[in-house]
């Protein structure tokens, strides 16, 4: 049974969502800038609602069907600095305004080898999650696939997830691009507005045979005067890590700690002109969520 926050969260979402105005998307468009999009439509069917029992959430998205894939920080208490027991993750897919179409329970999940949320600048290149869920999905839903190669700089991008603002309702910024990859690899930054709420949500591109990709995972965002630099985790960051061949066979983490989830406060710097690994790692100025 949902927890009895849980289903407070739901009938709130329910009362709220008339406040959003439905824009359905029957194909993905390139082009858009934070509209709603239908979450019945492929890819956005693919991806879903990351709640925990303490009224946390994040943005996931379908890989296999029976697994989801988020950033590590969604399943981290900032209060308890404990993480968060995969029993008190509950996942949504078609979410709007308080109605979904399957609802899900976490039974395990792994995270980026040597991930600390409590030393995020030096280890945010492993912020991102694999979960297992309890139960297959519907096989209605097409997970999405994630990128083998690297995508390159300044490749067309689409984001889509749950931003705080508009969180009953899925929304997805077009109007982006892939950016400059750093730290050997493992992360990238990209242009696409990451609202809080989007922490989880798939970076997605186009393929040359007119597939639709996850390039990758949004994580953080570093805020300036001058400037606002998004970062991702890239897709072959996880391909690499969990070799992912066979998705099925992929031994997880289950995590037993105390549940619960508080975004990090976002702390504004200076942020001017060109930025570098080093420069990113020696600011202060980021927020995840």
């Amino acid at each position: 049974m949902l927890g009895n926050l849980f289903r407070c969260l739901l009938t709130l979402a329910t009362s709220l969502a008339m406040l959003d105005a439905a824009h359905a998307q029957a194909s993905p468009q390139f082009d858009i800038h934070r509209e709603a999009v239908d979450a019945s439509q492929y890819p956005w069917s693919a991806i879903g609602k990351l709640y925990n029992e303490t009224g946390g959430a994040c943005t996931a998205v379908i890989i296999a069907n029976n697994k989801v894939l988020t950033a590590a920080h969604c399943v981290f208490n900032f209060r308890t600095q404990r993480f968060i027991p995969a029993a008190a993750l509950h996942f949504l897919t078609g979410y709007r305004g308080g109605q979904y179409t399957a609802h899900v329970r976490v039974v395990s999940y792994e995270m980026g080898a040597g991930f600390d949320p409590l030393r995020y600048q030096e280890t945010n290149g492993a912020d991102w999650a694999v979960l297992t869920l309890t139960e297959k999905l519907p096989a209605t839903i097409e997970p999405l696939r994630l990128s083998a190669g690297a995508v390159p700089s300044g490749t067309k991008a689409i984001i889509a997830g749950y931003p705080q603002d508009r969180a009953f309702a899925m929304t997805a910024d077009g109007d982006c691009e892939m950016g400059q990859r750093f730290d050997d690899g493992r992360l990238f930054l990209h242009t696409c507005r990451g609202i809080r709420g989007y922490s989880g949500a798939p970076i997605l591109v186009r393929t040359a045979d007119n597939k639709v990709e996850v390039a990758g995972i949004h994580v953080a965002a570093f805020r300036g005067v001058a400037a606002e630099r998004m970062l991702a985790v890239p897709a072959q960051t996880v391909q690499q890590a969990l070799k992912m061949d066979d998705l099925e066979q992929a031994p997880l983490y289950a995590n037993n700690n105390i549940a619960g989830y508080d975004e990090r406060p976002m702390v504004v710097s200076d942020i001017a002109g060109p930025i570098s690994a080093a420069d990113l790692f020696s600011l202060s100025a980021f927020s995840v969520g």
